[in-house]
C-alpha cells in the first residue's frame, strides 16, 4: 500500500496537469463571472444601483466557485496528473479522449460536492414531516445534484478539451527528461 501511495505521489507531471486544472478554474470563474454580470445587467438596465450589483457578482462568484468550478477542476488536475495525462507522443483523439474522463471525473468530484451541501442543508434545516420525508428529500436531493452535475460536465468539457488540446502543444515543444504515464497507461 505505501509503495503504491508513494508511485503516485512521485508520478512525473505533476506541474503540467496542475496548470491545466488551474486554467480550467480560471476560465469557468470568468465565464460565470461575465455571465452573471451580462444576467444581472439585463435584468437591471436603466436603474441607477447598477454598481452596487457588480460588486455583489463578483463577491457572489467568488463564494460559488468553492462548489462548483474548484472541485471540479480538481478533478481535472487528478486526471490530467494520476488518471490519464495527456503525453506529447499521444494523438488528437486520444488528447480528446483523456480529456472527456478528466471531465466525467470533474463531474463526479462535482456531484460528490453538490451531495454533501444537499446533506449540509438538510441538516441546517430539516424538511418538514418526520424521518421518511427526510429520506425521500435525500433521494431527490441525489438525483438534483446528479442532474446538476451532468449540466456542468456538458457546459465545462469545451474548456477541459481546450486546456488538454494546449497542454498537449505545451508538452510537444517542452518535453518532459521522464516519461509520463498514468493508471491508464498501466492497464
Amino acid at each position: 500500500m505505501s509503495d503504491s501511495i508513494t508511485k503516485a505521489v512521485t508520478r512525473p507531471g505533476l506541474v503540467p496537469a496542475f496548470f491545466a486544472g488551474l486554467g480550467v478554474f480560471l476560465l469557468l470563474l470568468a465565464i460565470a463571472s461575465l455571465q452573471s454580470l451580462f444576467t444581472t445587467l439585463s435584468v437591471i438596465s436603466g436603474t441607477s444601483a447598477a454598481g452596487d450589483f457588480a460588486s455583489q457578482i463578483l463577491v457572489t462568484q467568488l463564494l460559488a466557485s468553492g462548489a462548483g468550478p474548484l472541485p471540479f477542476s480538481i478533478g481535472v488536475f487528478l486526471s490530467f496528473w494520476q488518471l490519464a495525462p495527456i503525453a506529447p507522443k499521444l494523438r488528437l483523439a486520444h488528447v480528446v479522449t483523456r480529456s472527456l474522463l478528466a471531465t466525467l471525473l470533474g463531474g463526479v468530484l462535482l456531484w460528490v460536492v453538490f451531495v454533501v451541501a444537499q446533506v449540509i442543508a438538510d441538516l441546517v434545516a430539516p424538511p418538514a414531516g418526520g424521518a421518511m420525508h427526510a429520506l425521500d428529500s435525500f433521494g431527490a436531493g441525489v438525483l438534483t445534484a446528479l442532474l446538476r452535475a451532468l449540466a456542468a460536465i456538458v457546459g465545462y468539457l469545451p474548456s477541459v478539451a481546450l486546456a488538454g488540446i494546449l497542454l498537449w502543444g505545451w508538452l510537444q515543444r517542452h518535453p518532459h527528461a521522464k516519461r509520463v504515464h498514468g493508471m491508464l497507461d498501466e492497464v
